[in-house]
């Protein structure tokens, strides 16, 4: 891989970063929807999981367990490239140092893709049906407390790895 292609695998995993934010953005606006909110006619609702529209015969849950699917490939072809190309690159065009920081981020990937999982979970059960409301509501209140919790540890996973995507352009731009 030459230093150009390494540059431009770079910017790409940046650009993915932005689009898994945007991704997790989305998927927290479906778990409270705020246009149900607001039929609701009550502040105290904001915080709700709220996996539908008031009309929409029940097709929320499914369009949320939808774009958290999505979000699951995403991530992983997402941590796939930078464990294989991206960790390629950090090897040959690197330094020692910058290869075994990019190895302690990538070990965090585990983490992430069990937390996605725990949810995916949670919402098939939800969407499974039996369970009284109570457990419903629980286990939907539990569901956007952790999407809007995975959603800051993977902002804070993609803010280190800004960081050290910036030490190695700086890197390639010397050499």
């Amino acid at each position: 891989m030459s230093d150009v292609q390494a540059l431009a695998l770079v910017q790409q995993i940046l650009d993915e970063h932005q689009q898994i934010h945007h991704d997790f953005q989305n998927l927290d606006q479906v778990s409270g929807d705020v246009e149900a909110a607001a039929r609701l006619q009550s502040d105290k609702t904001k915080d709700y999981f709220v996996s539908k529209s008031l009309d929409d015969q029940g097709q929320g849950l499914q369009k949320w367990q939808q774009m958290l699917q999505a979000i699951d490939r995403g991530l992983k072809a997402h941590f796939l490239r930078e464990e294989t190309a991206l960790a390629d690159a950090f090897k040959r065009q690197g330094t020692p140092e910058l290869a075994s920081a990019l190895g302690e981020l990538l070990a965090e990937h585990a983490v992430i893709n069990q937390h996605v999982a725990s949810l995916l979970k949670t919402a098939e059960d939800i969407a499974s049906g039996g369970s009284r409301i109570e457990v419903w509501e629980g286990k939907g209140w539990g569901m956007k407390v952790n999407i809007q919790n995975l959603g800051s540890e993977i902002a804070a996973h993609a803010e280190r790895e800004r960081v050290l995507l910036g030490h190695l352009k700086t890197h390639l731009q010397k050499a």
